[in-house]
């Protein structure tokens, strides 16, 4: 049950106000920097950038650097996205959006330790912020710190009991645990709060999977797909499914899909050279 980053990048976007500092030039400004924004959200992260360079460089602000440093990061330079995140550090060291986006960055870089110093560091600025213990939460399940990480999750569930994701990340760990009734208890949580959570439909496949209730599953990769489309991984998985349900022709489609959608399907060109073929 996969990262969250796109989850909160979008949430850090919609957070700011869309405007640069104040200047004669500050409409123009506030339009590079809105159009950027929408380019962003539309997956166009190269555009984003473009936009956000023409503001002036003058009127550098935490809300720009912050936002071109998820653009790098969401393109995979994550050494550029490190570099324009500890900028919007110089200019706010207490803003803890900027904070969690470098963690996070760190993090993708395997940096843990840097990644962890910089979650506690936010979390001490503001102790009630939900969605930094259950990003910590999940360093800590890929730090296997798994007492840490329950408590992270038990903690954003308890600031706010009706935030889908506390429920879906807790649920990631019940899965590793094994405990699999207890995740997908946690998954149908994350759906009644939030119906078009495609990644809690995509998990909660996965667990029935597990679990032997092929029909099950494949009404939630169905589902999941019908909300996203543009995830890869939704269609590998149901083509898992298909796989194992016996339907190669359906697997093959499902896994032709994921490739398109650019989700690297090296893993599977073994079978899909055996299988998908014709």
């Amino acid at each position: 049950m996969r990262k969250k980053l796109i989850y909160f990048i979008c949430v850090c976007i919609g957070s700011f106000t869309i405007s640069c500092e104040t200047s004669m030039s500050n409409n123009s400004n506030d339009n590079f920097l809105e159009i950027g924004n929408d380019k962003f959200m539309e997956g166009e992260y190269e555009d984003a950038l473009k936009y956000y360079r023409s503001c002036s460089q003058e009127l550098a602000s935490v809300i720009l650097l912050n936002n071109m440093g998820s653009a790098y990061e969401q393109m995979g330079d994550l050494d550029s996205a490190e570099i324009y995140f500890r900028a919007a550090m110089v200019l706010d060291r207490f803003n803890t959006i900027t904070i969690n986006n470098l963690a996070e960055c760190l993090e993708l870089k395997n940096d843990y330790s840097g990644a962890l110093l910089h979650f506690n560091q936010a979390i001490q600025i503001d102790s009630n912020s939900v969605i930094l213990f259950s990003n910590r939460g999940e360093l800590y399940l890929e730090m296997q710190q798994y007492q840490n990480a329950i408590a992270d999750f038990n903690m954003a569930i308890s600031l706010n009991s009706s935030d889908p994701l506390a429920y879906n990340n807790r649920a990631e760990l019940y899965e590793i645990l094994g405990d699999y009734d207890a995740a997908i208890i946690d998954l149908d949580q994350a759906i009644n709060l939030d119906s078009n959570y495609a990644v809690a439909y995509n998990n909660r496949g996965f667990l029935l999977k597990i679990l032997g209730n092929f029909e099950k599953s494949l009404s939630d990769y169905n589902k999941a797909i019908f909300i996203d489309s543009q995830q890869g991984v939704f269609f590998l998985d149901r083509g898992v499914l298909h796989m194992e349900m016996g339907h190669m022709q359906e697997a093959c489609e499902d896994w032709l899909l994921a490739e398109k959608a650019g989700y690297d399907v090296a893993d599977f060109q073994p079978l899909m050279d055996k299988y998908c073929n014709n």
